[in-house]
């Protein structure tokens, strides 16, 4: 049981690692932030703190939403394990945009190009992260909730909720800065490359990790 569950947590936290790297490499594109960190981009032009520090501050909130849904569902265990885990992702966050932001595409071909490969890398720690199956980030588990309110399959709830952020990032530019910030073709394009990635890599990578998890 102890052996399986390092292993769990190897998948999770190597994964978090791929995925902040991923958002990294597409916000360095300069053509717009994936969507699932679009309000806490804006939000730092707002507070002037790093992205990983905005993303704990709305994952505060990501955690009342949850609770108050799922009630006595969500556990102290379930709390703490989420908490740890996306205090280490905002870290990475930090970390990889110190390790790799410094490489900035200057033609847009390159960076449309660019901005693809971040939503592959984007992609396939998304999947490590869920494949783990060790916990679920605070953003996937509102998608959880509005499932349950909704009855709707997970992928749509997934789409609301990060749409809404969206529509939250541009809330927060339009209202505190006067412009928008992170919200460009790039966002809307992550929305839909992210996706179609992760379906693919999971079909290759979801083999591999049930056998590695055994």
């Amino acid at each position: 049981m102890e052996k399986n569950l390092f292993k769990k947590m190897s998948i999770c936290f190597a994964g978090s690692f791929v995925y902040a790297s991923g958002i990294t490499v597409v916000k360095v594109c300069n053509l717009g932030i994936s969507p699932i960190t679009s309000a806490p981009y804006a939000f730092s032009f707002v507070v002037g703190q790093s992205l990983g520090a905005c993303t704990m501050y709305f994952n505060v909130i990501f955690y009342i939403m949850q609770k108050l849904v799922m009630k006595k569902e969500y556990t102290l265990s379930r709390f703490l394990t989420q908490f740890i885990l996306s205090s280490v992702f905002a870290v990475l966050i930090d970390l990889t945009g110190f390790m790799f932001g410094g490489f900035v595409p200057q033609s847009y071909l390159f960076r449309m190009l660019y901005l693809i490969f971040g939503c592959f890398v984007l992609a396939a720690g998304v999947c490590g992260v869920v494949m783990s199956e060790f916990g679920m980030l605070p953003g996937e588990g509102v998608a959880v909730c509005i499932q349950r309110l909704t009855r709707l399959e997970f992928g749509i709830c997934k789409i609301l909720f990060d749409s809404s952020m969206v529509v939250l990032a541009l809330i927060i530019s339009l209202i505190c800065l006067g412009r928008i910030e992170g919200v460009r073709e790039g966002t809307l394009i992550s929305a839909f490359m992210i996706g179609w990635f992760s379906r693919y890599i999971g079909r290759f990578l979801g083999p591999w990790l049930k056998g590695f998890l055994i």
